[in-house]
């Protein structure tokens, strides 16, 4: 379909179009069973699909296909390669992936920030816990789905708001899209339209001529936005102290 050269549709793409692959890793046997257990049982009850697979050892854990995982959970307290240290190693293979730390002792915690846990389930509350972990873990997989179509010069396409770094406005109501992998698009429009549909998606406009993803932000000092790819754009300085605020307020609704 067409659409017209003034607007931009969002395409989503539900959150259980696919299976969604989880893997445990925990050196008990027994827990392990139990948290596989809890997590057929939450897929069953909401009547979607799910594929989990268990291993009792990070050495199998780190030799297995891990492409196409969505989830690891991931025990904290294991030995010869600590829950940690497994964490690091998935990071630097598959960057995607959510890691869920599930371990009995809170004080683990803190390590979690350094390789991006997702969250921390203690043990003994997991029962209260799970669900809720799972429900924001499919949220965070729907949004990270959603597509926009935009009008090329020639014919439209789509592309997945996630792997737009930010746009930039140009002459003669073309706009240019800048992606994760270094490309840039550009296609008919207008900054006003786009900042309309995807200010709730995570955009910022941060000056007249830039909308940003701020799910790629790494920060905003000195009037400038400084991109986790290291592109850097500067901001309006008339709005700096608005721009600021809007980002912080949502980098911690994002926690």
């Amino acid at each position: 379909m067409v659409i017209s050269h003034r607007s931009a549709q969002i395409l989503h793409i539900g959150k259980d179009c696919f299976p969604m692959k989880i893997a445990i890793c925990d050196d008990n046997h027994a827990f392990a069973s139990l948290l596989y257990e809890k997590i057929i049982s939450y897929f069953a009850k909401i009547d979607k699909q799910c594929i989990c697979e268990k291993f009792f050892s990070p050495e199998k854990l780190l030799a297995a296909d891990l492409s196409a995982t969505h989830v690891v959970f991931l025990d904290v307290d294991m030995p010869k390669i600590n829950g940690i240290d497994t964490a690091h190693k998935l990071r630097m293979e598959h960057p995607e992936i959510y890691i869920v730390f599930v371990t009995a002792w809170i004080e683990y915690a803190p390590a979690g920030y350094h390789v991006s846990a997702f969250r921390y389930l203690l043990k003994q509350r997991l029962d209260s816990e799970l669900a809720r972990c799972l429900d924001d873990i499919r949220e965070k997989i729907a949004q990270s789905q959603e597509r926009i179509q935009l009008q090329g010069r020639e014919y439209p396409f789509e592309i997945a708001l996630n792997d737009i770094l930010y746009f930039e406005g140009s002459s003669y109501r073309m706009v240019r899209l800048h992606t994760r992998d270094g490309q840039v698009v550009e296609f008919r429009g207008k900054l006003s339209d786009l900042e309309k549909n995807l200010c709730d998606k995570g955009f910022l406009r941060i000056q007249n001529s830039f909308i940003v993803n701020m799910h790629h932000l790494l920060q905003i000092k000195n009037y400038k936005a400084y991109l986790k790819d290291g592109t850097t754009l500067k901001t309006s300085e008339r709005n700096y102290s608005k721009i600021c605020e809007h980002y912080l307020i949502w980098k911690g609704q994002q926690l």
